[in-house]
């Protein structure tokens, strides 16, 4: 995003200061009013197709970042999910495998029980 934001910023500096550049540079030939604001108006012209040239471009950059990052985030999100799924898996097997040894411990215990007190 930084990356965007300082292109940005660049893209604007350039067209602004290119245009304050061409209007001082008119303003001060020594040519008639008409043939200036002709000059002038052809320089913002030219510019402004530059600038949507450039928009253009930048927009379709932002696009594609859009993409590869949405593609990012439902990779993450499916590692996730089968991590999930993993983990409670091996939850279940552990709760078993707990419950197993708690009956065995359980099971172990009433016979040593029964061979101490006899009943």
């Amino acid at each position: 995003m930084s990356k965007l934001n300082n292109a940005t910023k660049l893209l604007a500096g350039l067209a602004i200061g290119t245009a304050i550049g061409a209007v001082v540079g008119l303003l001060y030939a020594p040519e008639s009013g008409k043939d200036t604001r002709k000059k002038l108006k052809k320089e913002a012209d030219k510019y402004k197709k530059e600038l949507d040239k450039y928009a253009n471009d930048f927009s379709d950059k932002a696009k594609k970042t859009k993409k590869e990052l949405e593609t990012k985030l439902e990779e993450v999100k499916s590692k996730l999910a089968e991590q999930k799924d993993e983990f409670v898996a091996k939850a279940k097997e552990a709760g078993k495998d707990l419950k197993s040894k708690a009956n065995q411990t359980k099971e172990d215990l009433k016979d040593e029980f029964q061979e101490n007190v006899g009943v």
